[in-house]
């Protein structure tokens, strides 16, 4: 007993916790999926028996954002987040109607703060957020969503110029009773 307790242990400290961390992780991505397919078969939302933790709205994100945008969390978050904010959160922008909530970005998805993470706009000044995020290759902060100009063109006429060359048809007749 006694060469039994002065034996080296079989697993380290750090050998447990990290076995820890990968079982609770693979929990929470089999949640995910049962709750995914659940939601394929019965045609409910993921969080129909109640409210998920954090992890768990990440994992079914991962597997599907279809199926975290029709959860009750986004629908109660969308709300929360359009009743701070009824129109489109642009500086020079005055639409009210056509409105969706967005992310900042996806950093804390399962716990997003209105106001914070999230972004009301309109559809042409998210597809301009979009555009400008695409261009610079990360995503836009608040500020600069904010101080977007929804009056400017959203490509150069350049860039028109040389679309319009390259994808170029011969003339139709119905173009010409235009």
């Amino acid at each position: 007993m006694r060469a039994r307790r002065q034996a080296k242990p079989l697993l380290t400290m750090e050998e447990l916790r990290l076995r820890e961390v990968e079982r609770e992780r693979a929990e929470i991505e089999s949640e995910a999926a049962r709750l995914v397919e659940r939601r394929r078969q019965a045609a409910t939302t993921v969080d129909a028996d109640g409210a998920l933790t954090p992890a768990v709205y990440r994992a079914i994100f991962a597997l599907e954002p279809g199926a975290y945008y029709a959860s009750r969390h986004w629908t109660r978050r969308t709300k929360a987040q359009r009743a701070t904010a009824p129109q489109c959160e642009v500086e020079r922008c005055v639409e009210r109607d056509q409105l969706r909530v967005q992310h900042l970005s996806h950093r804390a998805l399962g716990e997003e703060q209105v106001n914070i993470d999230l972004i009301t706009l309109c559809d042409p000044c998210r597809r301009r957020a979009d555009k400008h995020a695409r261009d610079r290759g990360r995503l836009l902060s608040r500020a600069e969503i904010v101080k977007l100009d929804p009056r400017r063109p959203l490509y150069e006429p350049a860039t028109i110029a040389a679309l319009k060359s390259r994808y170029a048809r011969p003339l139709r007749r119905s173009d010409l009773r235009r």
